[in-house]
């Protein structure tokens, strides 16, 4: 049996609504809507299908200008509209095991949106907004799996790299988060520059 949902909202208790709908359900793109319907600044991360966003891929999306794509210094979002908006990615501490993804931060009562591909006969599963801290900007040496650049370049058919030399010593915020740890790939995330 198909499943026939064509787009999905999920309230969540961290103040930030989040929604999805489809832009283009042909080539499998979705446009994510973000909202802070409390009184106060947030920082979320977006959990669905099984992954933090931005978790897969993100030193494809570090390395190549075109997705616009850099690290966090948790600043509020800025709207280009949703075709031109990318988010920072930044450290995620889960109790001491760290990942890479997207982090949105939102101003009270802002809407923010953005696009994502690879939806292709599927549609986003599982979607949560969870609450990270802000714990401030620091220095991280940060290797990267190379699989999850080979995988990129397998689903998409390009060849983009990854940056280089990996690892390679990032300034970026960095924040705390008490749900559980999921992770894709083997990156390897140090506090520190790199020796």
């Amino acid at each position: 049996m198909t499943d026939l949902i064509i787009s999905g909202n999920l309230p969540v208790k961290t103040g930030v609504e989040v929604s999805w709908s489809w832009k283009d359900q042909a080539s499998g793109t979705v446009e994510w809507t973000f909202k802070n319907t409390s009184s106060v600044e947030r920082n979320v991360l977006l959990f669905r299908s099984g992954y933090y966003f931005g978790n897969a891929f993100w030193p494809v999306y570090l390395s190549n200008p075109g997705f616009n794509v850099d690290w966090s210094h948790n600043i509020p979002l800025a709207d280009k509209g949703a075709g031109s908006n990318s988010a920072p990615i930044a450290v995620v501490d889960f109790a001491g095991k760290k990942l890479v993804c997207f982090v949105f931060t939102l101003l009270p009562a802002q809407s923010w949106s953005m696009l994502e591909g690879g939806f292709s006969g599927v549609h986003p599963t599982g979607i949560s907004a969870i609450t990270v801290s802000f714990n401030g900007i620091t220095d991280f040496c940060v290797e990267y799996d190379p699989a999850q650049v080979q995988q990129w370049d397998q689903q998409t058919g390009t060849k983009l790299s990854g940056y280089s030399p990996n690892p390679k010593s990032f300034k970026t915020a960095w924040y705390s988060c008490s749900a559980k740890f999921y992770t894709l790939y083997n990156d390897v995330i140090n506090s520190g520059p790199c020796p």
